[in-house]
């Protein structure tokens, strides 16, 4: 008798927890899913030379951009927060889509990170490569 109880009590507490964890895990009906993007960085080209003017497009929707650098651009003053690195200047900043240019500094041929900040935290990145 007490095999049954205990199985009963298995069963009633483990329909109690599906009854809780479906409604939270359910997937949402197809053609209805909203996936959330992050934020599209692209440059006019992926390799430059030192000296070339280097041209990017960030879509940051309505959070606002703090900066755009690289170890690779020239610099032209501090980093916003005292890193070793170039920041680009944005010239335009419409409707969530703004576009910045940075002239490539005289660095070793390489790979260079480019990092964005946006809103209040770190946005996305591109690497770019700058020839001999």
């Amino acid at each position: 008798m007490r095999t049954i109880k205990t199985l009963l009590g298995a069963a009633l507490f483990a329909g109690l927890a599906l009854t809780t964890t479906v409604p939270a895990t359910a997937a949402p009906a197809t053609g209805s899913a909203q996936v959330a993007e992050q934020p599209r960085f692209t440059a006019d080209k992926s390799q430059v030379r030192a000296g070339n003017t280097l041209v990017m497009r960030l879509d940051h929707g309505l959070e606002g951009v703090s900066w755009i650098s690289s170890p690779a651009f020239v610099r032209h003053g501090q980093h916003p927060v005292g890193a070793d690195e170039g920041v680009a200047e944005v010239v335009t900043d419409r409707d969530g889509v703004a576009e910045a240019v940075a002239t490539i500094a005289d660095v070793p041929p390489g790979e260079y990170p480019v990092h964005t900040r946006v809103g209040g935290g770190a946005g996305p990145m591109m690497t770019i490569t700058v020839t001999g």
